[in-house]
């Protein structure tokens, strides 16, 4: 077992799991949109910071050839499952949502078959992913037969795209050159506000935004830490591993949502979230073997 790559893992899964807990300090006063546009805006910003102090610099002539990658990056890794999922949640709740959203994986080892036949999929990868899946829809046991028969057909074909939309957005930043994490990320964060900052504007009125003190301090932690820097992460993981195995963050982020919750909020600890860790950890030992 590569104990960085796991750590790495388990690190993304954890910061991103906790942005539920500060998305829900502040969203009663801050849009989505303008909240995304801020994410976004603050994570190239300490991205860019960290790049001043990196010593891994790239020449110019070099990064603007891949600009053209950036820009497809930026749109699917956070505009489209932004729009979608915000589109989509008006439709389905946060659970449904986190299992359809779980469908990541799948998705990207569907994708490598097609489109990077050099990298083997053993069957072992399969089981992984299909047991990690499992885990997830065992997490949220209790509403799956809500799920069964709502028909919001819509909000399952949003959640759905976003899914697939993440999968290719995976595949292309694994196709990135060698290069600097921090340089690579920042590169896309920007993308992302050049779109989501006018999509604000147009939509709602970020101007007449009123935080309190707190709140901004959670809208910092959302930016810097859990735009910025799992960005960075994200992607350190993506180059020394696979994109396959890096999706594998999908099955965490809503658990440790739940554990975060009861440790911090003192929500109660069900059993299907019990046995769901077992069977999410259980998944990625199987893939380590692979």
């Amino acid at each position: 077992m590569n104990k960085i790559n796991y750590t790495l893992l388990l690190g993304i899964g954890l910061i991103w799991g906790s942005q539920f807990f500060f998305v829900d300090l502040v969203i009663s006063s801050i849009t989505p949109i303008t909240l995304a546009a801020s994410k976004a805006l603050l994570g190239t910003i300490t991205l860019a910071v960290l790049n001043i102090f990196s010593s891994n610099k790239e020449k110019p002539q070099r990064q603007a050839k891949l600009w053209q990658s950036f820009v497809f990056i930026g749109l699917l890794e956070a505009v489209v499952p932004f729009v979608l999922i915000g589109w989509g949640q008006q439709y389905i709740n946060s659970s449904t949502a986190s299992i359809l959203l779980g469908a990541v994986p799948i998705f990207t080892i569907i994708f490598v078959k097609f489109f990077t036949p050099n990298e083997k999929l053993p069957l072992k990868k399969w089981l992984s992913v299909l047991i990690g899946f499992g885990g997830l829809c065992l997490l949220f046991a209790p509403d799956l037969a809500a799920i069964a028969t709502s028909g919001n057909i819509i909000g399952y074909a949003a959640l759905i795209g976003a899914s697939i939309s993440f999968a290719i957005a995976l595949l292309l930043i694994k196709r990135l050159p060698p290069m600097s994490s921090i340089l690579a990320m920042r590169n896309v964060l920007f993308v992302a506000s050049v779109i989501l900052v006018p999509l604000a504007f147009l939509f709602e009125d970020p101007l007449d935004v009123q935080l309190s003190g707190e709140q901004i301090i959670y809208v910092l932690i959302l930016g810097v830490f859990q735009a910025g820097i799992v960005y960075m992460l994200y992607n350190m993981l993506i180059k020394q591993t696979s994109a396959a195995f890096a999706a594998l963050t999908n099955y965490l982020v809503p658990l440790f949502g739940i554990l975060l919750g009861t440790i911090i909020l003192g929500d109660q600890l069900t059993w299907n979230a019990i046995v769901a860790l077992f069977v999410i950890l259980g998944s990625l030992a199987i893939g380590d073997k692979s």
